[in-house]
């Protein structure tokens, strides 16, 4: 009798821990520099997509802006653990009046959930472009 209320225990524990790691997160501020310059900026939030919202993915709702007239464009790129660089969302109009917008999920399109992601903004420029400090965000 003991043994099975062992692993009756063990199995509640275990599927509450699965159902905890699994759940949405709140959105959070995502607001992002490429460098001290500021030449580009992200300003918007993330979160993380429950299982069965999407794909349970990494949700990004950023606005992307050039903050200098230097010639130079901005993009956004996210990525989640176990991927690259996604697809970049730009400011196509340089530094004029508005910014572009990004509101996707980046997923794992091989699992109902990730645990990580990441995002960051930056100015393609000469070279090996110029990209802010990226951070990794936790499914907490």
């Amino acid at each position: 009798m003991l043994s099975i209320g062992v692993a009756t225990a063990t199995a509640i524990l275990g599927f509450g821990a699965s159902a905890l790691a699994s759940h949405g997160t709140s959105p959070a501020p995502l607001n992002l520099k490429t460098s001290s310059a500021n030449e580009g900026s992200t300003s918007g939030t993330w979160k993380f997509n429950a299982v069965g919202v999407g794909h349970g993915g990494f949700q990004v709702a950023v606005s992307v802006c050039d903050n200098v007239n230097d010639g130079n464009g901005v993009y956004g790129q996210g990525r989640v653990e176990g991927y690259g660089w996604s697809s970049s969302i730009g400011d196509g109009n340089g530094s004029a009046a508005g910014c572009g917008w990004d509101g996707r999920e980046i997923y794992d399109p091989q699992a109902t959930w990730v645990n990580r992601g990441q995002y960051q903004v930056c100015v393609d420029d000469f070279g090996a472009d110029t990209c802010g400090v990226s951070q990794w965000f936790y499914r907490h």
